[in-house]
């Protein structure tokens, strides 16, 4: 046997950090170099005897401000557990079970009590408790054990490190060969609005344009293969019979929403009609607002009148879920006409000029910047104009009405006559009701009313 494995032997297997190294091993590699070997607070002057027969080195006092840590045990008051998994990633050997936002708790068996895991818990429902015998006898009995969990986690770490990196190149790889098959010129500095276009353009050719009924499976494919994998991570470390029929029924409903997926991608269904998505998605939307306010204004029990109308309520949005299902599954309409590209890039254009003048004209530029900026805005808009002509896009159905001149004397009529009706109205409702202001205020409304009637363009 190595030196390395004899040394690491002889250590408690806590994995708690206080000799300053990551774990046992680590500071067994570090005495074999020569270190010192009384920085173990769990092993205590029992294991720096060992250690110094072993090396043939001077036995020293113990190195540790708080003295020998004696057997002891992590403890979590699961009533104030919030399900944050802080406590879990810090665990050197996987002795705490849960998941996010559900309660967590400490395998009693394979703690070792390093006290690892109390100072990441966010709201302190941590305790170590000391062991008394004969427990504190059988945890320094399973070293061997807790070794094995260790080095088990160590390699967990490393394969899902791993897999990560090979995620992040293939994406890399995938994002590199979407940019070779769709080259984009590089836009010069001096206008920024064309850069813009042309980075959206190449974001949406290198993603590729989905359908709703491909992104919903999508994102169960995602959510399977998740599954899945915790799945599988958790019958690694437990090994049940349970956890292994979960992970056979994951693996099947996994292969199905892959094939799904794949099945969707490769289809070539008809071109999609945008209005009539659009009116079937509002139609299947508001067909589900009614239903839900039904169900919840007719409670548990509704009468034969109100189960009629539930009932006419679900076929409507089944009837409008069908088709909008049958519309999903279409491909998005075909790509705008150079001629309309054109046209949405003058808009932006002139969108653009006409925000350089004003703030120009705010921050008090001289009449001699100005200038340049309103012939780019004029040119700008004969742009706009030349546009729309190419387009070949209809245009609006413009229909000017003149309008009568306001009066400003009737104005002032008209405002008279509603602020006399709301003084009425309000001494009306006064209580007890002041009979002299309320008669004052009749007569300015009948003589308001009185003047409006004589104007003549009343």
């Amino acid at each position: 046997m190595a030196l390395i494995q004899r040394i690491d032997a002889l250590l408690p297997q806590t994995q708690c950090g206080k000799c300053g190294h990551p774990g046992c091993r680590p500071y067994a590699e570090g005495m074999a170099r020569g270190e010192a070997i009384n920085k173990c607070p769990p092993g205590g002057n029992a294991t720096i005897i060992a250690l110094a027969d072993l090396l043939q080195v001077p036995t020293l006092p113990l190195e540790a401000p708080g003295g020998q840590v004696p057997p002891q045990l992590a403890f979590i008051r699961e009533a104030e557990c919030i399900g944050c998994t802080k406590c879990i990633q810090a665990c050197p050997v996987d002795a705490i079970v849960g998941a996010a936002k559900q309660m967590h708790t400490v395998i009693a068996d394979e703690c070792t009590g390093c006290e690892l895991c109390v100072a990441p818990c966010p709201v302190d429902c941590i305790d170590i408790l000391p062991l008394a015998e004969p427990a504190a006898g059988e945890q320094r009995q399973r070293a061997d054990q807790f070794r094995h969990r260790y080095e088990q986690r160590n390699r967990r770490l490393a394969r899902d490190e791993a897999r990560r990196l090979a995620e992040r190149e293939a994406r890399a790889a995938r994002a590199a060969q979407a940019q070779a098959r769709q080259p984009v010129a590089t836009p010069t500095p001096s206008d920024p609005v064309q850069a813009a276009i042309e980075r959206v353009k190449a974001q949406k050719a290198a993603a590729g344009i989905q359908t709703e009924r491909q992104k919903r499976l999508k994102i169960e494919a995602a959510l399977a293969r998740v599954a899945l994998a915790k799945a599988e991570k958790q019958l690694e470390v437990y090994g049940t019979s349970d956890i292994a029929a979960e992970v056979e029924a994951l693996r099947i409903a996994n292969a199905k929403a892959q094939a799904a997926l794949e099945a969707a991608n490769e289809s070539t269904p008809t071109a999609l009609d945008q209005d009539a998505y659009k009116k079937a998605k509002i139609a299947a939307a508001m067909g589900r607002t009614q239903l839900a306010k039904a169900e919840k204004a007719f409670g548990d029990e509704p009468d034969a009148e109100q189960r009629s109308q539930l009932d006419a309520l679900r076929a409507s949005v089944a009837q409008a879920e069908a088709e909008l299902d049958r519309l999903q599954g279409a491909q998005p309409a075909a790509a705008p006409t150079p001629g309309m590209a054109a046209l949405k890039q003058a808009k932006i254009a002139l969108l653009s000029r006409r925000t350089e003048l004003r703030s120009a004209e705010a921050r008090g530029a001289t009449e001699a910047e100005l200038a340049p900026l309103r012939q780019a805005l004029a040119d700008a808009e004969q742009a706009l104009h030349a546009a729309e002509d190419a387009s070949g896009k209809t245009p609006p159905d413009l229909q000017r009405i003149d309008k009568n001149p306001i009066d400003p004397a009737l104005r002032a009529l008209k405002t008279e006559l509603a602020m006399a009706r709301a003084e009425v109205s309000k001494l009306e409702r006064r209580q007890p009701v002041d009979d002299q202001a309320l008669a004052r205020a009749r007569e300015r409304l009948a003589r308001a009313q009185a003047q409006l009637d004589g104007h003549p363009g009343a």
